[in-house]
């Protein structure tokens, strides 16, 4: 079995890479980096001139994952242009060269709970209303739809997953890793946005590849739309602890009661749907934390 893996040297791509390697699938990937510290077959995109015809010039693949585009809510508000570039035109190119060239092609795409916004429902179902805070938000919405016109007009196999918070070991951004630096500060203090009792559903990294993998091989991949999260809420005040407490419990914990540009205030995924394809969660909160503070004092 081949699998390429689109934006292979991230945090879900790199993840995707191991996963897939230890099942025995023979793993392509592409990225924007010069080269690659893992074992699988690399090629590099130039971003400046993005193409991915090398990719797909002799080689059919099985099953392909877009872990690509940026995924920084802030950097797609002060560059939406640039933000629209990562997350559609290359969207569009790899569903374009997959119609051409390997439309057997099992394409699972990685939106965003993102394109949610604030959502009305509790736990947020996969037909809540589209309603995003940002230009990350929007395009990520985009996206889907280009997806669902090449599964329509083509026939292409594909999946859109929307993760809402991925944490884990090798995540250099969000909140976690916002605390880290802040605690290596030696403060005996910090602060973060908001009030605290903002929430977000946690999904570990481990999981979410899991379920990726369930995905793809239990999926008709007939533009299904699935969340990827636990189903539990936490407060951003309780996560934060949390990580205090594995990681510095000396150090007080404040907000400033500032909400930030395009930031949701209470996330829970209705995940029935993902559940139904045979997904159960191995990492409650508590030992993903436990895994990520190991690895980020590592990094002291």
């Amino acid at each position: 079995m081949k699998i390429l893996i689109i934006g292979s040297e991230g945090f879900i791509g790199r993840n995707c890479v191991s996963f897939f390697s230890k099942k025995g699938w023979e793993v392509h990937g592409c990225d924007l980096l010069d080269y690659t510290s893992n074992n699988y077959h690399y090629t590099k995109i130039s971003r400046l001139q993005p193409s991915f015809d090398d990719v797909f010039a002799d080689i059919k693949y099985d099953a392909c994952i877009n872990a690509s585009g940026n995924g920084s809510v802030p950097f797609s508000i002060d560059h939406p242009v640039n933000d629209f570039e990562a997350n559609c035109n290359d969207t569009i190119r790899v569903l374009e060269l997959i119609a051409l060239k390997n439309r057997e092609c099992r394409y699972i795409h990685i939106s965003s709970a993102a394109v949610y916004g604030n959502p009305q429902r509790s736990p947020v179902p996969e037909d809540e209303t589209i309603n995003p805070l940002s230009p990350y938000g929007w395009h990520k919405y985009i996206a889907e739809i280009l997806c669902k016109e090449y599964h329509t007009l083509y026939k292409i196999p594909v999946v859109i997953v929307r993760p809402f918070s991925i944490y884990g070991p090798g995540l250099h951004k969000q909140l976690f890793w916002d605390l880290f630096l802040k605690c290596k500060q030696s403060a005996k203090e910090l602060v973060l946005w908001g009030t605290g009792n903002e929430s977000r559903d946690f999904i570990y990294i481990n999981d979410f590849i899991e379920a990726l993998n369930i995905i793809l091989l239990n999926s008709p991949m007939q533009a299904n739309i699935y969340n990827l999260g636990n189903g539990i809420e936490i407060t951003i005040k309780d996560a934060a602890q949390q990580f205090l407490k594995n990681f510095d419990s000396s150090i007080n914990l404040k907000f400033n009661n500032q909400q930030r540009i395009g930031d949701p205030m209470h996330w829970k995924a209705d995940i029935t749907n993902v559940r139904s394809l045979g997904y159960e969660s191995k990492y409650n909160f508590a030992k993903g934390i436990q895994e990520t503070v190991t690895w980020l004092k590592d990094l002291l």
